[in-house]
């Protein structure tokens, strides 16, 4: 198809001859388009112009648009706190007008050395506890043993379980939170441990001692509870403060204090379980007139915490999960078997907790590395799992082998609980893999994941202390409540991973 009015100069094909330069017009083919329109003739183009283009005028952009939202790398940044937002912080790479998006992280977690010293805390005063409780096994009967954990874990269950209150009032400064932690948790905390003595006279009577009235018991219970709600209070409002390392100071000062005088009163005096109740109470009235004197100096000039943070205060869940665990079950054991019985317990229980605490406080420092460098998580949750399982395997087997001549030497009633504490140490090892997974869950996912995990754990143990048939046979009878923690820690650790967090590469950004 041709086009109108439109010829093409080239040289003929004809075989006839023609003249030297002559060309013979013709008209050009001109294809449509898939439009169906008809190109222009290319006669009708402009002469191409060759622009130098040293000579032409430039005109310098701006990186950053004045419009844009810079999304800042992920990392640690020492103020604000991982997780916080500060829009209103200079951007230092742009003079732009910018909208800064918030960091991406766990909600309650990140790099948290607040965390990592009160663990720390923990562990120092679970040490010192079972190094009191085995000079205790030497000074005071079996049963007068029995009779005391009693008083001194309800003690560590009320007590513990009192900064639940003070969520109330998280959002106000340190300062303020460490005159109203007395108002608080003191009157609740005084209620419930006269509320059990109520329900449970047996607490007041191991409190009161023979020959007492059981009025001084429930005061004594009451004032237990009270006071090491007091503590953990005081261990709150520091860690909101930025000064959680005086929480470290205090439990190391404490340990000599009650150590000291359980020597005093059941060695020299020999008032047996009264005696170890009232050292307990002794260190816990130190602690007190120590943390009223110099917490709310040490928190006076802290700022109130950003109200899109991490709270300091831990989660509800997470408090019942590790009370349960650690102080509620030796608690079970004792009322359901008896004081004896209990007290075997009660020994190769604290050397479990002493080794579990020693096993969860490296994977503090899981939540930093990660908080510092996202990009290696796997490595980095890798790394800390083989560490885990170097360090503490050998432990575990080393404390299975000597578990029987380390007993026999706190005492003879103790030697049989040698089979129970192996029992409870084999379970330790398989806990090892869900200890691993908290630290990973609080590091990566947050505390939510970590105090479920905790919780589900432990009331699993509980119910196996609980649904335990009792019989006449001791100590002995209690691997089968061994035997049902290994099972539990089994399917734990099962559970862990086939569900691990740790494989979880999908990050979630909440939108503004």
């Amino acid at each position: 198809m041709a086009g109108r009015g439109v010829v093409s100069r080239r040289q003929s094909t004809s075989t006839a001859p023609t003249a030297p330069g002559n060309v013979v017009m013709q008209q050009a083919i001109v294809r449509p388009d898939h439009f169906g329109r008809t190109h222009p003739d290319p006669r009708d183009d402009p002469p191409t112009v060759v622009l130098d283009p040293s000579r032409a005028p430039t005109e310098e952009l701006q990186q950053v648009g004045p419009d844009t939202h810079r999304i800042p790398t992920v990392g640690v940044q020492p103020a604000p706190r991982l997780g916080s937002a500060d829009p209103d912080r200079a951007d230092p790479d742009s003079d732009a007008d910018t909208d800064g998006i918030p960091l991406v992280g766990p909600p309650d977690g990140g790099a948290d050395p607040d965390g990592r010293f009160l663990a720390l805390s923990t562990l120092v005063g679970a040490v010192a506890a079972l190094a009191g409780w085995l000079a205790a096994a030497h000074l005071v009967p079996s049963a007068g043993i029995g009779d005391a954990q009693l008083v001194v874990s309800l003690f560590l269950l009320v007590g513990g379980l009192a900064p639940m209150t003070m969520r109330l009032v998280r959002s106000r400064p340190p300062g303020h939170l460490a005159w109203l932690a007395l108002p608080l948790v003191v009157p609740l905390s005084a209620v419930v441990g006269l509320g059990c003595v109520v329900l449970v006279p047996r607490f007041g009577a191991a409190a009161g001692g023979p020959g007492v009235a059981p009025i001084v018991g429930l005061l004594l219970v009451a004032l237990g509870c009270a006071g090491w709600a007091v503590l953990s209070a005081h261990d709150i409002v520091l860690a909101a403060a930025r000064k959680p390392r005086w929480a470290v100071w205090r439990t190391a000062l404490l340990a000599p204090v009650q150590v000291g005088t359980l020597v005093v009163l059941c060695g020299t005096a020999a008032l047996g379980a009264h005696g170890v109740v009232l050292s307990w109470l002794a260190a816990i009235g130190v602690g007190v007139v120590l943390g009223v004197a110099a917490v709310p100096v040490l928190a006076r000039r802290a700022p109130a915490p950003a109200g899109d943070g991490p709270s300091p205060i831990p989660a509800a869940i997470s408090l019942v999960g590790t009370a349960l665990l650690y102080h509620l079950v030796p608690i079970v054991v004792t009322v359901r078997f008896g004081a004896e019985t209990g007290a075997a317990f009660f020994v190769a229980w604290q050397v479990f907790v002493v080794v579990d605490l020693a096993a969860g406080y490296p994977l503090h420092a899981l939540s930093d590395a990660v908080a510092r460098e996202p990009g290696r998580t796997a490595e980095l949750v890798t790394r800390a799992r083989r560490r885990l399982l170097i360090v503490f395997l050998p432990v575990i087997a080393l404390g299975a082998a000597l578990a029987g001549p380390l007993l026999t030497a706190v005492g003879p009633a103790y030697a049989e609980a040698g089979d129970l504490l192996r029992l409870l140490l084999l379970g330790l090892a398989f806990r090892l893999v869900v200890t691993h997974e908290l630290g990973v869950r609080q590091a990566l996912v947050g505390g939510v994941g970590f105090d479920r995990l905790q919780l589900f754990s432990a009331v699993l143990v509980l119910v196996v202390a609980i649904a335990l048939p009792v019989t006449a046979a001791g100590v002995s009878e209690l691997r089968l409540a061994a035997i049902g923690y290994i099972i539990v820690q089994v399917a734990c650790a099962a559970a862990v991973l086939v569900i691990p967090a740790a494989r979880r590469t999908d990050v979630e950004v909440r939108a503004p």
